[in-house]
């Protein structure tokens, strides 16, 4: 037995860049299948971990107007609610800036703070800032607030606040979009939070909810479900509540317009009299005036003047109320017009919560690539390991005999090779795990969360996962090896000590074509031959380079075409720059200022369209799909700011009356085509059908535009414009956020979409993948130099006595190397050109899974991909060639060819 166990040492010792080969094989795809695959259950756990600390509220209820008490009660009692918090918000900016703070009442016992430095705000004149403002202000510092909107309150009983705090909030997930806001540039600058009693209304406007049964966890199938159905149902409730109280207010304040009529149709009439009156004693009191000249008469008449003057001043503070008065009724009255805009919604996190949804988003997508990388590395990893672990089998061969020859066991005789491949199947693994559960979570997760107010993993050891890298290892090693030595053991000793008598050698189809053949060199006859010689080796080699480089086409590749969305989108299709969205109902003087800022100098073109922020769902998921509708007032001049063109044949499409456009992605995730329908809801739940007359090519983003009349058998009313469609001068940043500024300055200014939003959030994404990629290239790119080394080492071991021979012959060095080198050449090239296909075929694979929900993706390459992952194959053939010539160079010839019979 010690024989054998030093027979076992001696072997690790020989074998050391074999033994290391299949390890670091091993350790690459037990690598990937692990990282990949626990990422995305550790990302979730550590952000529910999160959640459950802040108590994250399950659901939020907003309303345009403030709760009174009956709307309370109302939300109190909804069914499948634990915990109700009521709550005060508003957006104002921070004085002489364009920045906007979202300021909200301390929470109590939902979606709480985390105090990163100083304490909450006790007073209120206190106020605790977003942890991102830190630096920018320190604790001790005034922060002054102001309104958004010309002539508007701030909803606070305070101007000036004192700095407390700093703070995240799992509400405000994300550091660089906390969320859109009505006034300054669009979008917020940071939150705040103060007291109760720092807010200026008396009735909250917010509700936050915690779920009394809420099936799981976050990000689950059963969790989501549950907030998705449990919403749609409350959200029936709710809009029969904001039903009865638009009916109420409406009917209050119809009874008030009806009454400032009376008395104002009253007043008008008395005051016009009152003038009559008085003009007619004025112009009495002239003719007096110019008929006397005694001065008796003409003190009478000033008196008489003064005492007229007196009454004309009475009646001018009468016409100012009377004035004053109208105007008050024209609010009434456009307070009347914007009841129905009054709403009372109720959302899940997924809704309320940008960057919850954007989080879950990010760690499907790693999900969806644990589902599909590491099934390629395995493969790979498995059929050279089993080639390794058989030729080894076959250079023990004589060993083997002559093991047996002394009387050892068939299975003691094996033992060499179960130790072996059990140990390189345990190297690789181990290796592959602790780089799996700690090195490659992390690399994602601060790729990922760098835009997120994450500071941590939440590390899990995921048993199974190893488990299954485990077996995938012993697989590849113990069952090649198990089999070859099985099946050499079979043969009898005496012929087990002899070495494997070569395979019979046959004319190949290349020697039949005999003018060909009879030009070829000697070296270029001998390697045609080899190859189809050696079958299994030509395979491996070409299925081994052509995985690799389809590895690292795929992974460059998913740069190039998240890339495209942004080119295509915002370069071909997308001509405007942002929608500006108002209140046609306001005061028309409001609206007219609203016209008047799009008419600026700084605009180029703009046209009025109808917009409006819907949704959709689908049988297969419970997220909601948000989608932009768009009715545009001219339908000719739509094309120079949106083309719309047919997704297959490319072709301009045009709006007609019976059905809408919509754009590729949308009708996918519905599963839609054109003459079909699909159900889109408004913000309160609201349902309509709409058909399918066209799809439009669209890369980023949901989108529906209909024409005013199909609009109207639609929503069954008459679709007013409120919106502009606007294309700036200038398009950089600082003209789109000037425009914005200026613009949500205006009473009756809604929102400012900029077209390049959906830019920004690519971009997002397109820099998290960065360093998972380049983490996968990597790995790819080292997966193809062991591949190649592994593979071109065991070429050069099975031939060793032939390359002996050649030197002995006088071949040249360059010669001899390329006697064994033309032949991995061949078979790199064959690879590259079949992994370039296979690369394209996973890589459109990839992308129809990757992608954001709102992106659709062209699954083509670019030329500089393909070139780049050669490139890269080639140089690694190349490091490998350099490293075989010097292990060919050493070979002691006289020892290779001693004869072993």
């Amino acid at each position: 037995m010690k024989m054998l166990n030093k027979n076992i040492a001696r072997e690790f010792k020989m074998s050391l860049a074999r033994y290391v080969s299949v390890s670091a094989l091993l350790m690459l795809g037990v690598f990937v299948l692990i990282g990949l695959n626990v990422t995305g259950p550790n990302m979730r756990k550590t952000a529910q971990i999160a959640y459950t600390t802040e108590h994250l509220a399950d659901a939020k209820v907003s309303s345009t107007i403030a709760l009174n008490s009956k709307d309370q009660t109302t939300i109190k009692n909804l069914k499948g609610i634990k915990k109700t918090e009521f709550g005060y918000t508003t957006d104002d900016l921070i004085k002489n800036t364009n920045k906007a703070l979202r300021i909200q009442s301390n929470p109590q016992s939902l979606s709480k703070l985390t105090i990163t430095k100083g304490h909450k705000a006790k007073t209120a004149s206190q106020i605790v800032l977003s942890d991102k403002l830190r630096g920018k202000y320190n604790l001790g510092d005034k922060i002054t607030i102001s309104a958004g909107k010309t002539n508007s309150s701030t909803g606070l009983k305070h101007k000036k606040f004192t700095i407390v705090g700093f703070a995240t909030s799992t509400e405000f997930l994300k550091k660089d979009k906390l969320g859109s806001t009505n006034i300054g540039s669009g979008t917020l600058y940071g939150f705040a939070y103060t007291t109760k009693a720092a807010f200026s209304n008396k009735n909250p406007n917010i509700a936050r909810l915690s779920f009394t049964h809420p099936k799981g966890e976050s990000y689950s199938k059963s969790y989501e479900h549950h907030a998705s159905n449990l919403v749609d149902n409350l959200q029936k409730k709710l809009s029969n509540r904001n039903h009865t109280r638009v009916t109420k207010l409406r009917n209050n304040l119809n009874t008030k317009i009806n009454s400032a009529e009376s008395e104002i149709s009253k007043d008008t009439v008395a005051i016009e009299s009152a003038q009559t009156i008085l003009n007619n004693s004025q112009m009495q009191l002239d003719e007096q005036k110019k008929s006397t000249n005694e001065s008796g008469s003409t003190t009478q008449l000033n008196a008489q003047q003064q005492a007229l003057d007196k009454k004309k001043e009475i009646l001018k503070h009468q016409q100012k109320e009377l004035n004053s008065a109208k105007d008050k009724l024209a609010t009434a009255k456009s307070s009347r017009r914007q009841l129905n805009d009054v709403t009372l919604t109720i959302a899940n996190r997924n809704d309320y919560n940008d960057g919850y949804n954007n989080y879950g988003e990010d760690a499907t997508r790693i999900d969806t690539l644990g589902k599909s990388f590491p099934a390629f590395f395995f493969l790979i990893a498995i059929l050279v390991s089993f080639t390794t672990m058989r030729r080894m089998v076959e250079e023990k061969r004589i060993e083997m005999g002559t093991l047996r020859a002394l009387g050892y066991t068939k299975n003691e005789v094996m033992r060499e090779f179960l130790v072996y491949s059990v140990t390189t199947a345990i190297t690789g693994t181990l290796l592959g795990s602790l780089l799996g559960l700690i090195v490659l979570p992390r690399i994602i997760f601060r790729a990922y969360t760098a835009n997120f107010n994450f500071s941590n993993l939440q590390l899990s050891l995921h048993p199974m996962y190893i488990i299954a890298g485990f077996i995938l290892a012993l697989f590849s090693t113990v069952l090649a090896s198990c089999l070859a030595a099985r099946s050499s053991l079979k043969t009898n000793t005496a012929e087990l000590m002899l070495p494997k008598p070569p395979v019979s050698g046959s004319r190949i189809l290349l020697e039949r074509i005999t003018p060909l053949w009879k030009k070829m060199s000697f070296s270029h006859k001998v390697t045609a031959r080899n190859l189809f010689r050696y079958k299994g080796r030509m395979f491996m080699t070409i299925i081994g380079i052509a995985g690799a480089t389809a590895l690292m086409i795929t992974g460059f590749g998913i740069r190039d075409s998240l890339n495209t969305i942004v080119t295509r989108q915002f370069g071909h299709i997308s001509q405007y720059d942002l929608v500006s969205v108002y209140n046609p109902k306001a005061n028309q003087e409001q609206v007219k200022k609203v016209q008047k800022t799009v008419k600026s100098d700084n605009v180029k073109h703009y046209s009025q369209v109808y917009f409006a922020n819907v949704y959709a769902k689908n049988s297969d998921s419970d997220l909601r799909e948000n989608i932009s509708l768009m009715v545009p007032n001219s339908v000719n001049k739509l094309d120079n700011y949106i083309k719309l063109r047919n997704y297959k044949t490319g072709k301009k499409m045009k709006l007609n009356d019976k059905g809408a456009i919509i754009s590729q992605k949308l009708a996918k995730i519905q599963g839609v085509s054109v003459g079909e329908s699909f159900t889109i809801k408004d913000s309160d739940g609201t349902s309509h059908k709409i058909k399918v007359a066209g799809i439009t090519t669209m890369y980023a983003g949901h989108y529906i535009y209909m024409n005013k009349n199909y609009y109207n058998q639609v929503y069954h009313t008459k679709v007013t414009a409120n919106a502009y469609l606007v294309t700036l001068k200038h398009n950089n940043n600082k003209s789109v956020n000037s425009f914005a500024e200026k613009f949500n300055r205006n009473k009756a200014a809604v929102q400012t979409i900029p077209s390049q939003e959906t830019k920004r959030t690519i971009t997002n994404i397109l820099s998290n993948l960065n360093n998972l990629i380049l983490v996968l290239v990597l790995s790819a790119s080292l997966l193809s130099l062991v591949v190649l080394y592994t593979l071109t080492n065991i070429n050069v071991s099975e031939r060793i006595r032939e390359l002996s021979t050649l030197k002995v012959l006088g071949f040249y060095p360059n010669e001899v190397l390329m006697y064994i080198y033309r032949e991995t050449n061949i078979l790199t090239g064959a690879g590259i050109i079949v992994g370039i296909g296979v690369g394209y075929a996973f890589h459109a694979y990839i992308m129809a899974l990757l992608p954001p929900s709102t992106a659709m993706v062209a699954p083509g390459l670019t030329w500089t991909n393909i070139l780049i992952s050669v490139g890269l194959t080639i140089i690694f053939s190349l490091v490998v060639m350099y490293m075989m010539n010097h292990k060919i160079q050493k070979v002691d010839m006289l020892e290779a060819l001693k004869s072993v019979d």
